[in-house]
């Protein structure tokens, strides 16, 4: 639902412009000089009206919040929040999850809280869940050791999801609940939990700890790399094209490619981005039809892999006519072989 534009705005943002921070790219690593005696630092992301912010920094007035939001409605609300309250521990960003290695100094960070995200439930939009790979390698940039992600929601799948998803970027889970309020409310609810309660709506929670050191393994299932580079290379395409052109029988990976879903390059200039591409290892996998005598997903040198690419596959076929495809273990590029000669090669990176 989209919220009604506040009455006077830009007046009401002002006369809270001493919680506003307007330019936090100055501020890595500079953020305890606002309250030098702080006990620990903790960002909030998407604190929407303020209820929780407000609340948590009154509660706890020796740490120091910092509290993230883009809808300037909602913002002005949140700050006149914390005024009203006399507040002076809290602050506020008008930013993107996603900026916050470019705000904070790595380790900085003692605590993130992601209080009832949107849940992003189609598959194609995966990445954009704020407890997806993607957004967790940014909170370990900026937590400090020990530091950890402190998530509320009331979506199942969502939660689900990301019970599976942090432990694989080196988080240890801890307090694991479906029905955080079952024997009464606990802690500060958000304005959207107060509601959910309310309703008799079960909130689900999760606290998740950073181990150090910590290596992200590529994937071992070939769902998982399949819908991890569909996520990487597609997260735009609709899941009705997905369905119709990419994942329905008879179809491959690279239609991607080559129904033009996604910008790419193809042939001689395929093979030179790949060329161009720095990495020393990939990753070999294959979707469709594998070949019998073949590991379905393995590792290769970038010596194998040009060397593949550069065989000549029609008086070499591909081991029976199977698709390949290459990518780095952060699924940021790939290259896409085919069993047809007037398809491919393919070159993409991942959109942004």
């Amino acid at each position: 639902m989209r919220m009604r534009k506040k009455k006077n705005l830009l007046p009401r943002m002002e006369r809270c412009a001493d919680y506003l921070i307007p330019d936090p790219y100055a501020m890595p690593g500079k953020w305890r000089s606002l309250m030098p005696g702080a006990r620990e630092l903790r960002v909030e992301l998407g604190c929407g009206k303020g209820r929780f912010t407000a609340g948590t920094a009154a509660a706890e007035p020796d740490v120091l919040l910092i509290a993230i939001e883009m809808v300037p409605d909602a913002m002005v609300v949140a700050m006149e929040r914390c005024r009203d309250a006399g507040l002076h521990n809290v602050f506020f960003l008008d930013a993107n999850a996603d900026q916050l290695p470019l705000f904070f100094a790595p380790g900085e960070v003692d605590r993130i809280y992601v209080n009832f995200c949107d849940p992003w439930p189609n598959r194609g939009h995966a990445r954009r869940r704020l407890t997806h790979g993607n957004f967790l390698k940014r909170y370990r940039q900026v937590l400090s050791p020990g530091g950890q992600i402190h998530f509320k929601t009331d979506n199942q799948p969502l939660f689900e999801f990301s019970v599976e998803e942090i432990p694989r970027y080196g988080f240890t889970l801890s307090e694991v609940t479906r029905n955080l309020h079952e024997n009464g409310p606990v802690g500060v609810m958000t304005d959207y939990e107060a509601k959910f309660h309310a309703l008799g709506q079960p909130i689900n929670r999760l606290v998740a700890t950073m181990e150090e050191p910590w290596e992200e393994l590529f994937p071992e299932e070939i769902r998982e790399v399949r819908d991890r580079w569909l996520a990487a290379f597609g997260p735009h395409v609709s899941e009705e094209d997905l369905g119709r052109h990419v994942l329905s029988g008879g179809n491959y990976l690279w239609h991607l490619f080559s129904w033009e879903l996604v910008p790419h390059e193809s042939g001689d200039a395929a093979l030179a981005a790949l060329e161009s591409t720095d990495f020393e290892t990939a990753y070999l996998f294959y979707y469709e039809h594998p070949p019998v005598s073949e590991r379905r997903i393995r590792p290769v040198t970038r010596e194998e892999a040009l060397a593949l690419a550069h065989r000549n596959w029609e008086e070499h076929p591909a081991m029976e006519g199977a698709d390949w495809y290459l990518t780095d273990k952060d699924f940021t590029w790939t290259y896409a072989q085919t069993h047809e000669a007037a398809c491919g090669p393919y070159f993409a990176r991942a959109e942004g």
